[in-house]
């Protein structure tokens, strides 16, 4: 999935999970994908970098989805 592709999936799952479906509700689940997305990083960081010895930063690939979710 491109980094576009995830950010609307992850948008969209929060958005469903709301009880309204309006602008407000909307920007909640952007909030909360952000919030899911600095998860992530943080979890791929901590855990699979060190288990596995990966050279280089995920950042670049988290902070391209972060804009997207911006954008939507």
């Amino acid at each position: 999935m491109t980094p576009k592709e995830n950010a609307e999936k992850l948008v969209t799952e929060f958005f469903k999970s709301n009880i309204g479906y309006g602008p407000r509700e909307r920007e909640i689940a952007k909030k909360n994908a952000l919030i899911a997305v600095e998860f992530a990083r943080q979890e791929f960081k901590d855990h699979c970098i060190s288990e596995f010895e990966i050279e280089g930063s995920p950042n670049d690939h988290f902070d391209i989805i972060k804009q997207e979710i911006n954008k939507l």
